[in-house]
């Protein structure tokens, strides 16, 4: 049988699971915005004052990421209610009496369901980490703007261009308290100044009661004396302790020219895992900076969360085929039941998700099997369930 052609089987499933798919989709979305976004649009308006049009923005940025979560969900639904449909108008009683098997009457669902996955994987590498990042960045300038302070502990920034390591014990708004900055741009010397604050006042930057050690180490442009270059805050301090203090002198108010600004500084300071590409999280794992403050619990969900991104766009073909046999069952006859079971696996996967993912992050499971676990027992039922149904449609 040619199977390229848009069959009139092909039609009249695609006809039922495109459109609940679509309505899924736009369903979870409500769903997941009210869960995940809802809380903090109502925090921004009233607790900090930002306007409609502003909190508007910010929702339209971290959309694309609550959209991708929502393509597993949706093919579920619509696998259920389509093929539930089909199965109660006896669509499919009489495409099996005119010879058409199963697995070809499920085919064009999963061919759907490859190009969701696909979609997935564009989404969450082109357009979900560059928007999650613009709507974070988006909103702590709207809330500075008004004048509002929010504080951040340890703040680590590394500029490997310029030649300097910026750190902070916390910081809010333009102000950073106990202030480290490292510059190792000279050959032959690294300077540390240290400073009880520093503060960002009409572009520049004002340090006060400051120290300036110039240490007579280091080869200029990021490089220690052994050839290796300079890393992070562990590196330096190695230089530091092997070096000998060439001048030093202090000041009340030191002014610097720098140029990044705190919002430089804070957007690239704790940058979260969704905001990062697969190609990034993949090369933050095989060099992870040194200047951040990155323990091991952090590095694992980095780790899972890269495994995540593989794991949960196969979802969609994972639920199509445990959608089948659900949808299929004389029992599940009703639109309410097939809602219902779709809402009840989805909260099942995505619990056991979670369940996986702090598990990983303890160190009890490798952050790579518990990304693919969930998919694992989800494929197992749905082993399990076509098996049954061949069984008793035999």
């Amino acid at each position: 049988m040619n199977l390229l052609p848009l069959k009139k089987t092909d039609k009249l499933v695609l006809s039922e699971f495109v459109p609940f798919f679509l309505m899924g989709v736009a369903a979870f979305t409500l769903l997941m915005v009210a869960v995940t976004l809802f809380r903090d649009i109502l925090k921004y308006v009233a607790e900090y004052g930002l306007s409609l049009g502003q909190v508007s923005v910010f929702f339209a940025l971290a959309l694309p990421q609550t959209i991708a979560y929502t393509f597993p969900m949706a093919i579920l639904f619509a696998g259920l209610l389509s093929f539930g449909r089909l199965s109660d108008t006896s669509q499919i009683t009489a495409l099996r009496a005119g010879g058409i098997s199963f697995g070809r009457i499920v085919l064009p669902a999963l061919i759907v369901a490859w190009f969701v996955v696909l979609g997935t994987f564009i989404l969450n590498e082109k357009i979900a980490p560059q928007s999650t990042r613009a709507a974070r960045i988006y909103i702590q300038n709207a809330i500075i703007d008004k004048g509002i302070t929010v504080p951040r502990p340890n703040i680590s920034y590394m500029d490997q261009d310029a030649g300097w390591l910026f750190a902070a014990a916390s910081g809010e708004g333009n102000v950073f308290y106990d202030v480290k900055w490292w510059d190792f741009s000279r050959p032959g010397e690294i300077t540390l100044y240290t400073a009880d604050e520093g503060v960002w006042e009409m572009g520049r930057w004002e340090f006060h009661n400051a120290n300036v050690i110039h240490l007579g180490i280091g080869n200029g442009n990021g490089v220690g004396n052994n050839g290796n270059p300079i890393e992070g805050e562990e590196d330096i301090e190695r230089l530091v302790n092997g070096g000998s203090i060439v001048r030093s002198m202090q000041s009340e108010k030191l002014e610097m020219q720098i140029a990044r600004t705190p919002t430089d500084i804070l957007a690239d300071a704790s940058r979260d895992p969704d905001e990062m590409s697969l190609q990034e999280l993949k090369a933050f794992l095989d060099n992870p900076p040194e200047n951040g403050n990155h323990d091991d619990q952090y590095l694992r969900k980095v780790e899972a969360n890269y495994h995540m991104k593989l794991a949960i766009p196969f979802a969609s073909v994972i639920f199509t085929l445990l959608a089948a046999p659900l949808g299929l069952a004389p029992q599940r006859s009703t639109s309410t039941m097939g809602i219902g079971l779709s809402m009840l696996l989805v909260f099942a996967y995505y619990l056991l998700t979670t369940f996986s993912v702090k598990i990983a992050e303890s160190g009890a499971m490798p952050p790579a099997v518990a990304a693919w676990l969930p998919n694992a027992i989800f494929l197992m039922a749905g082993a399990y369930l076509n098996a049954r149904f061949y069984i008793r449609s035999a």
